[in-house]
Order: structure tokens, then sequence, then C-alpha cells
């Protein structure tokens, strides 16, 4: 079904909300379906299935605390997967948005959130999927709002993790029109001198999407996407997909724990890179600072940061499991507009249990042992490998201490901004208006 130019983004049947292009026709279908589907037999066995699967690749290194909540925890992790399948049949292709996404209300549904246990998302990000395949051609609609995001990466992903990249597409090279729309291409064929074109290969899954707010102001693009060659099959049964995602929730749990791994193998308040982390799992346009916060009440770690000509990075905490926790809420990440600079452009952090009264608070939401990633994006780029795909350059950097509360102004640098209780309510309270806007699909909506 070829949908007329014109028609694309001004169809009120498809897109919700004057306000809010995530919200959709096909976004609220997949929750619906998804919402019911979840509470089924077969996702519930298998939902307890993996369950027991992560406690035993855990054994007897799981902490308490990360135990507590485990099965909200899990229940995130199959309504992922769940909505993931049902998207899943390249021949009837929906984007999908609000992947590895928070519990929100809008459109009249209450929906679950969609992270889980390894999965180490990016809270700026707003996710989208599209199932697509190594054999067929298809066209990636979009539109830039009027307050756009400052990037937005795309990427051929060959695993349900999403983490193994066939192909991908810098931001920056997209090119746009003067109306802010633009049109990427996918399919088995080379680029052939097409900026806008992304190539698959056999092992192609999904069209993967991080739309990345620089500040929680920004909105994500519209999109619609388009099967170009006719389906060869009629569109799979839900009772198809429903099988569909009790595999997907049982087989993706190795993947995941590994990749949570790659964080938690680390000494206690220890920290690696940063380093481009695409040859194991992650974006090739990045370079990634991985670390392991081990904190008794009266202890911080301070990490300090030299963004080394990245425009836009975002530092986020994750319990014992790799799973953000209610950052809308608490400062457990900071980004580039969220944080205040030191007078000589590094950035310094401080995690703690307790509020220290620093402005860069990274408030470890109560956990004693916790991970984090540090994301440097939009960097100078080098070649690197064959092509002339963008690779992360740059030279970020980054160095951590464990130190005692009571020390804590004695290592901080000149210039710390510091905090009074009252800035921090209002801190707070700025975060959480920001962050209500992503599901907002009217003016007068609170």
């Amino acid at each position: 079904m070829s949908i007329p130019a014109h028609e694309r983004f001004a169809d009120e049947a498809f897109f919700l909300s004057p306000i809010n292009p995530t919200a959709t026709a096909d976004q609220r279908d997949l929750e619906a379906l998804a919402l019911e589907v979840v509470k089924s037999r077969t996702i519930v066995d298998a939902q307890a299935q993996a369950t027991t699967r992560f406690k035993i690749m855990g054994g007897s290194d799981i902490p308490a605390e990360a135990l507590e909540g485990i099965d909200a925890k899990m229940y995130e992790w199959a309504y992922h997967y769940v909505i993931l399948a049902l998207n899943s049949d390249s021949n009837y292709p929906k984007v999908l948005g609000h992947g590895y996404g928070p519990p929100h209300e809008w459109l009249g549904m209450k929906v679950p959130g969609c992270r889980g246990l390894g999965t180490g998302e990016n809270p700026d990000n707003h996710y989208s999927f599209v199932p697509v395949d190594g054999h067929s051609r298809f066209a990636l609609y979009g539109k830039v709002s009027d307050q756009p995001v400052g990037d937005c990466p795309m990427f051929i992903t060959s695993n349900l993790s999403q983490s193994m990249n066939v192909a991908w597409l810098d931001w920056r090279d997209v090119e746009i029109g003067e109306d802010r729309t633009f049109v990427v291409t996918i399919g088995p064929e080379t680029a052939d001198g097409r900026t806008n074109h992304l190539q698959t290969s056999l092992d192609a899954k999904y069209l993967f999407i991080r739309d990345g707010r620089r500040d929680w102001g920004q909105v994500p693009n519209a999109y619609r996407i388009e099967r170009l060659d006719p389906p060869t099959a009629p569109p799979l049964s839900v009772e198809h997909l429903t099988q569909v995602a009790k595999r997907f929730i049982i087989d993706d749990v190795s993947t995941n724990y590994w990749f949570k791994q790659m964080v938690a193998f680390l000494e206690p308040n220890t920290i690696t890179g940063p380093d481009n982390s695409s040859a194991v799992g992650g974006m090739q346009t990045q370079k990634l600072v991985r670390g392991r916060v081990s904190l008794a009440d009266d202890e911080a770690f301070v990490l300090t940061l030299s963004p080394g000509g990245s425009d836009y990075w975002v530092l986020t905490l994750y319990d014992w499991w790799l799973m953000s926790g209610n950052f809308w809420d608490r400062t457990s990440c900071l980004n580039t507009t969220q944080s205040v600079p030191n007078p000589d452009g590094t950035y310094t952090y401080v995690f703690s249990i307790q509020d220290p009264g620093v402005h860069n608070w990274i408030d470890t939401l109560g956990w004693h042992e916790t991970l984090f990633l540090q994301r440097f994006q939009l960097l100078p780029r080098a070649d690197k490998g064959a092509g002339d795909q963008p690779w992360a350059g740059g030279n970020p950097t980054a160095e951590g201490e464990l130190v005692k509360l009571t020390d804590l102004k004695a290592v901080l640098p000149d210039g710390t901004k510091w905090v009074t209780r009252e800035e921090r309510q209002q801190q707070l309270a700025e975060r959480r208006e920001a962050f209500a806007k992503r599901h907002r699909v009217c003016l007068e909506q609170p």
C-alpha cells in the first residue's frame, strides 16, 4: 500500500495527537493487544521460566536487594518481548515506538514498562523497532519535529537484543528536505550513491531507531513504514505470534545476562574505557564507559568526565541487573543539558545513597550494588574499517574514586555547584514535568 506523500503525516486517523508523533494508531493497537497477550498462560509460564534462568545464571552472587521486585522487573521483560513479537512479521511491518520504555498511561491504557534485565537502555532515547528481512525492500518515511532530537542513529540489527548491527546510518548524514521530511530506503541492494539507504543482509531482523533527546523537551521524529515488495505470506495469527513471544522471552535471557556481565565483571568501584563496544554489541557511533559501583551508606563514588569532542553524552545508573529504575522521578541519570560543568569544562558526578547536596548527584535509588554506563555520542568521526561508515572518534576521558562522604568537599573541584533542599525539589519537579511530555497527547493534559 503506497501512501501519498502529502498524506503521510497529515493522517489524523493514524497520528492520534497534534503534539506527540509517537501516539499512532499502530502504537495504540500493538499496546492494546500486548496487554491481553501478556496475561495469557503461555506468556505467564514463559516469564516464570525466564526468571528461573536469570536466577540460575546469577547464582550465589545475586545480592538480596537485587531480588526485591524481581517479578515486576520480569513482567517488563515479558511485555517487551510480547510487543516485539507482535510486530515481528516483515510482511506487514509497523513502527513500534516506546521500546525499552518505562511505564506510562495514555490513549486510555495503563501500559507497563518494557525494559527488563540486562537492557541497559538510554533513558533519553525514544526507541523504535520495525521488522525487516534480508530479501525485501522497505521505505521509512520520517518527519523531524519543530523541537528536533539531538541525535537519531538508525541500525539494521540481527538479534533480538538489538545489539548486533548489520548496517547503520549516522543521523548527521541523513538528507532532510526543506519540509523537514526524509526517506530512508532499506533493502539488500547496495547504496549506489544514496545517502539515505541501509543495506540488509540475510540475518536482518529489525530496523532499530534511537531518537535521542539531548534535552527532555525535544520531540522524536514522526515515522511511517512501507513495504515496497508484495507480502510473501498471509498475516501470522495472534496464537502463532504468542508462541514467537514465548521463544523470545526465554531464549534472549543468556544474551542479556551476558551484556549485564560485560559491566558487572569489573572490580567494585572501577571503570573501563571510554571505548567503542560495537564488536560485542552497541553503537558504532558512540564511545562507552562501563562502571561498577559498590557503596556503603557513608560512601560516595566520584566520577569526572571530559567530553573529548562529544556534543551529547548521558550518564545512567542501573541496578545489579543493568535495568534502570525510576529515573523520571530521581536523578539516577544526567545528560549534557541536565549537568553543570566544572570551570575547566569537565564534569564531576557524585554517586551516593544519601543526597550529598551537589547538583550533579547520581542518586543510587537506595541500591548499594549498582552498575552504570556513560555514553558519548555526536563525537568527531574517524574512518575505521571497511567502507566509509562513520566510527566514533574524539578523546573523551573518565576517572573515578571511592571516598567517604565526610571527605567529599575536599575532593570535589573548586566551582562545584551545590544545591539547597528547595533547589533539589525544583530540579526534580522540572525533571518530572519534562518526562511527562513523552506520553502527553493533548495540550490540556496535565
